[in-house]
């Protein structure tokens, strides 16, 4: 496997296992830059991305018709659809006079047109009206809805995620898997309302497809940024981070986005990365002074609970032995690790089960800032092996941070450092994380977002 991106390029990783035979690079180090759409969203397993996006690939569906309000109660179905949906897109008048050319041929009708077609009306009121293509994959296709702001007139332009009922191929088992997938997603995202994690709208479910109204962004992810900043360095330059101030400010909102989760609404998210991290890059001057960075895709979180494995906590059921440093425990981590590798915790490289706890996202927490002042990932390696061997040992590149112009001095070192700690007992919250005395000068504007508001739906 080499590190360049047009080798990651090739890889598309399935969710939750990263198996040692298929070896994937997730490095940040790339010779030539991908021209991609702007628009992106959270949830597509796309075939022809350039990017390994397998968190996000998850598609979600769920049960029953549901809408913001109401989730849990028994929701009548979206039944009003367009015309075009139940009858052909050829007018009467059209199809006549189409009957009747130079040749004396009858041309034959146009298709019929797809619940999910461009111009075709969604909702339980038709509300929405889906508009062209952003992107699609193997489970679904993301497009652009637009609806109208009932209380201004504005018109204003969404994403939705449509899964068909049937999947590609009439596979009965991959459609009942994503059916799953859905239906968990979607019980944790519709619990969440927080400026720095993506909205869900609105579900809605039709008898063709289910729909998943989003918010539309603007301005890719932090893999993204990342990238373009290490392309745009010249080769010997060391600092290939992010400029200092949005290296920062990132960070910071990302921290905000993970404490709401973990202290306010109880939920790990488990799938921390850079891919997962949208940036909105929609208001004024945001690229030069920064966006707004939004966490998405909730296909591995879970809630916290009372019985569940926690930080600090030892001699769990459910955990495996300890993998000892060799090729063949290193093999047996990389075929179970849940989430990506490069960003997985020692602990989560340990067990045999997903674990119910917050210590984890703290440590991806840690690789993205590292990932943000120095342009690369602190763990890697040619061989996931190699990179299990990096990760059981917390070794990083403590001098590649400190020359970062991101890097801050040792305030940022600190924070790192805190969040990978192989001992949970030691490693920082997320709450400790914000208050690092690297964010000074952060705080004011943020504190609002950092507070975190309550769910959408009940």
């Amino acid at each position: 496997m080499t590190a360049s991106i047009d080798s990651l390029t090739s890889r598309v990783v399935p969710p939750q296992t990263i198996p040692e035979g298929q070896p994937v690079d997730h490095s940040i180090v790339g010779t030539a830059e991908r021209s991609a759409s702007p628009l992106t969203s959270p949830v597509g397993d796309y075939s022809g991305d350039a990017l390994s996006r397998h968190g996000s690939s998850r598609s979600i569906r769920t049960t029953r018709a549901s809408r913001i309000l109401g989730f849990g109660s028994q929701s009548r179905r979206s039944s009003r659809r367009s015309a075009s949906q139940t009858h052909s897109s050829m007018s009467p008048a059209h199809a006549f006079l189409s009957s009747w050319n130079r040749d004396n041929t009858v041309e034959p009708p146009a298709p019929e047109l797809k619940p999910d077609d461009e111009g075709q009306a969604i909702g339980l009121e038709n509300e929405y009206i889906i508009g062209r293509t952003i992107n699609h994959g193997g489970f679904g296709v993301v497009k652009e809805v637009h609806t109208i702001n009932t209380h201004t007139g504005d018109r204003i332009v969404r994403a939705v995620k449509i899964i068909r009922k049937q999947a590609a191929g009439g596979d009965e088992s991959v459609s009942d898997k994503a059916q799953q997938d859905l239906d968990h997603e979607v019980s944790v995202w519709r619990h969440l309302k927080h400026p720095h994690i993506l909205l869900l709208h609105a579900v809605y479910e039709t008898d063709f497809a289910t729909f998943c109204v989003m918010d539309l962004n603007v301005g890719g992810t932090l893999f993204d940024l990342v990238r373009k900043a290490r392309l745009a360095a010249s080769p010997n330059d060391k600092h290939k981070g992010l400029p200092p101030h949005l290296a920062k400010r990132y960070a910071y909102q990302l921290a905000c986005a993970l404490r709401y989760l973990h202290e306010d609404i109880r939920v790990c998210h488990r799938d921390v990365k850079l891919e997962n991290c949208l940036i909105d890059l929609t208001s004024p001057n945001a690229e030069t002074e920064g966006g707004n960075l939004r966490l998405c895709d909730f296909g591995l979180a879970d809630f916290l609970h009372s019985g569940s494995i926690d930080e600090g906590t030892s001699g769990l059921e459910g955990l495996a032995p300890p993998i000892a440093v060799d090729q063949g425990s290193h093999q047996r981590a990389t075929s179970s690790v849940i989430g990506t590798l490069e960003y997985a915790s020692p602990k989560g490289l340990s067990v045999n089960r997903k674990l119910f706890e917050t210590a984890g996202d703290v440590w991806a927490y840690g690789v993205i800032v590292y990932a943000l002042c120095t342009g690369d990932l602190p763990f890697k390696h040619s061989m996931p092996s190699k990179t299990v061997e990096l990760i059981l040992h917390s070794d990083w590149d403590v001098n590649a941070l400190r020359l970062a112009a991101a890097g801050g001095g040792e305030e940022v070192i600190e924070l790192v450092r805190g969040c990978l700690e192989l001992d949970i007992d030691l490693r920082l919250t997320i709450g400790d994380a914000l208050r690092s005395e690297w964010f000074e000068g952060c705080r004011g504007e943020e504190d609002e977002a950092a507070t975190g508001g309550d769910g959408l739906w009940d």
